[in-house]
């Protein structure tokens, strides 16, 4: 079965902060200078920078994630982060690349057990 876009989204934002991680802005160029997540220059993403980055990026090529697939995205990290700001959650002095991809892994997890769950109730 093919991932759904709201996994890839997670899959792909995981892709970005495994690249690079930032803190204290949405994205950072090589130099550490801020820009936006969606510029060229960024070389390092945040966790809402990330998903504004590939978010943008599907729209520039005429494909807009369904909303109720970036909200089921959301909802999986939303379940796994202890506030409402994923700004303040990321940029948290104590926060570090590994504790995002972490959670970035358990919330693709569990949008397929979550998916699971949906196509089965559905039937």
């Amino acid at each position: 079965m093919m991932a759904s876009r709201g996994l890839r989204l997670l899959q792909d934002v995981r892709m970005l902060v495994a690249e690079s991680w930032c803190h204290g802005a949405d994205a950072r160029d090589v130099d550490g200078f801020e820009v936006d997540p969606w510029d060229a220059a960024a070389a390092s993403w945040s966790l809402l920078g990330a998903m504004v980055a590939v978010l943008e990026r599907e729209v520039s090529r005429g494909r807009e994630l369904p909303l109720a697939e970036l909200g089921s995205a959301l909802y999986a990290l939303g379940d796994l982060i202890d506030t409402d700001s994923l700004v303040d959650w990321n940029d948290d002095p104590r926060q570090t690349q590994s504790n995002v991809l972490t959670v970035l892994d358990r919330a693709a997890a569990a949008y397929r057990d979550n998916c699971a769950v949906f196509e089965v109730s559905l039937n």
